[in-house]
């Protein structure tokens, strides 16, 4: 059951002003739709007379090109992402003399570099930043100036080497639902023009903090502003615990395999046999889990090098309204994240990074995907520091150390059926290879059943320890789960709806999932299990008003205490 929340989470929108971003496409520029894609000229001039009539084009400031180096980066990036391809054509045709189809996929990658180079430029107008691009079909993405919240750079080894920069510019929550073609993003401009175009577009944003002197708008730019965490050597302690090594050694075993005697030659290394050989003399299950160890091991060095290259020289930074993230060796990202567009934090704590101490902190934004685009305010890191940057951008520590109010004991009950169903899956396969091996599997049987039953166990104790929530003034604290636990705190004015959610299992425990809607972060954040009698009385506490619709009868104490959804009495 869902019901919304009216104009809560919603922002305002100065009055005249687009939202965020107008596409400026045949059917609003009124040009027929078989100009495009056919008539570059004649296309072009169309939409050059539309934007003049919408009054954006700013007829004094100067139409800017990409700088030149992008024909030599463009290609360059893309052969690079084509270069498995090259290979495997290479070992497939050894013998052969003819490499007509690697020179057609080289020239076509120039020949469209060439053409993206030509197609594509840009203007900073006075009310208005445009940007055209496309060739065979004409594509002007206009944003208005006052609407821009983040200007986000990256750079990898190539753009480097190179001197220039990717430019990405942000407007907030439009941004979550629109393709790479649809975004403003320069690639690539000379990384000297950086720093004045990302002062030159933000500097609006002095108008968003008036404590601001005139000076610091001089000095405005993400080379400035207060640290809030910087990246540590230290840190890299807690890349073994993810899954990062195991994703990159399964991709160098599939590399290999595909390359001809490359793994046989690999496991025919001397190391590697003795290794083997030595763990098959100890016997089942100890070779079993010494080879699962030796894999960890060798996932947590790749692991620990992919971690330091992705997140080395990160810095957290807070200028104003705005909080500017970096990080990266070979590829370099700086996004700028306003603050008027976040709506609360995540703290991401499973139980195999704080069986070391670690955890990860995200941000809950409005403008965000989940997944790929969200921003990582900070990385695998001490847990004290995830808690310091998370009370310092919340501007309170309670949220964060708030003891969490607990569930029911049938909501624990379910945690420990729930946790146990894996332990059963187990336990069964393991009596089939009994079955199939014989006496020789009886050592699983003794060793691995009961091992299986303890781990299950510890880590269905630990998802009730780490169930619960918290009702904070315009604040809702919850926790939930122990392989990918999350501590979500999330402000009341960020919520858009609710919704409540039962299963047969649910009701038959009498409890219910309670969902808070909203339009940043992954769109919902869940109380699970909570008491069904409570769920329309918490929503009620955070959105006042939100449970009027339910024309409650009897007196005012029975209010709250009981849950429409759950068979109230109506008049």
């Amino acid at each position: 059951m869902t019901i919304g929340a009216g104009g809560h989470g919603t922002e305002s929108t100065p009055a005249g002003t687009p939202d965020v971003v107008t596409e400026v496409d045949d059917d609003e520029a009124g040009i027929p739709p078989s100009t495009t894609g056919t008539s570059t000229d004649e296309a072009s001039e169309s939409v050059e007379a539309a934007e003049t009539m919408a009054g954006k084009v700013d007829p004094e400031a100067p139409w800017e090109r990409l700088s030149w180096r992008m024909l030599l980066v463009d290609p360059l990036g893309s052969l690079t992402r084509l270069a498995p391809l090259f290979l495997i054509s290479l070992w497939l045709g050894s013998n052969r003399s003819n490499y007509w189809f690697e020179f057609t996929i080289i020239s076509l990658v120039v020949l469209v570099g060439v053409l993206r180079w030509l197609s594509t430029s840009y203007q900073v107008g006075r009310t208005h930043i445009i940007l055209r691009k496309g060739f065979f079909s004409r594509q002007v993405v206009t944003v208005a100036r006052n609407r821009i919240r983040s200007v986000d750079t990256e750079s990898d080894l190539f753009h480097r080497v190179m001197r220039v920069s990717i430019v990405e510019v942000g407007t907030g929550r439009a941004d979550a639902g629109k393709s790479g073609a649809e975004r403003f993003r320069l690639n690539a401009i000379d990384t000297k023009l950086v720093e004045p175009l990302r002062d030159e577009l933000l500097k609006h944003r002095r108008a968003l903090d008036p404590s601001l002197s005139l000076e610091d708008e001089e000095q405005w730019g993400s080379r400035y502003g207060e640290d809030i965490a910087r990246w540590r050597v230290t840190w890299s302690r807690f890349a073994p615990f993810s899954f990062i090594g195991f994703g990159v050694l399964m991709s160098l075993w599939l590399i290999t395999w595909q390359m001809g005697d490359m793994h046989s030659r690999i496991m025919d290394l001397a190391v590697v046999e003795g290794t083997i050989a030595w763990l098959d003399s100890l016997g089942e299950p100890f070779a079993t889990v010494g080879k699962g160890i030796g894999i960890w091991l060798v996932a947590s060095v790749l692991g620990t090098i992919t971690y330091a290259i992705r997140y080395g020289k990160y810095a957290l930074t807070e200028r104003g309204s705005v909080l500017y993230v970096q990080n990266g060796i070979l590829r370099r990202k700086h996004q700028a994240l306003d603050k008027a567009r976040l709506r609360g934090v995540e703290i991401w704590a499973p139980i195999y990074l704080r069986m070391v101490g670690g955890g990860r902190l995200e941000p809950i934004m409005t403008g965000t995907k989940k997944g790929a685009t969200a921003s990582t305010l900070l990385p695998q890191a001490p847990t004290r520091d995830v808690h310091r940057v998370a009370a310092r951008i919340l501007g309170d520590e309670t949220p964060v150390t708030v003891p969490l109010r607990r569930h029911p004991w049938k909501a624990a009950r379910r945690r420990i059926t729930r946790g146990l169903l894996p332990f059963w899956v187990v336990a069964g396969l393991i009596i089939l290879v009994r079955i199939d091996a014989g006496p020789s599997a009886d050592v699983w049987v003794h060793w691995g059943i009961p091992a299986a039953l303890v781990l299950f166990l510890l880590l269905s104790i630990d998802r009730i320890r780490m169930l619960g929530h918290a009702l904070l003034p315009g604040m809702l604290v919850t926790s939930h789960g122990s392989w990918t636990n999350k501590r979500t705190v999330l402000e009341a004015d960020g919520i858009i709806g609710w919704t409540v959610s039962q299963s047969v299992f649910q009701r038959s425990a009498g409890v219910a999932t309670v969902t808070a809607a909203t339009p940043a972060g992954a769109g919902g954040y869940s109380v699970m299990d909570m008491d069904g009698d409570e769920v329309w009385a918490l929503a009620e506490a955070l959105t006042p008003g939100i449970t009027d619709v339910w024309q409650f009868e009897g007196d005012a104490d029975s209010v709250g205490r009981t849950s429409p959804s759950m068979g109230v009495r109506r008049q």
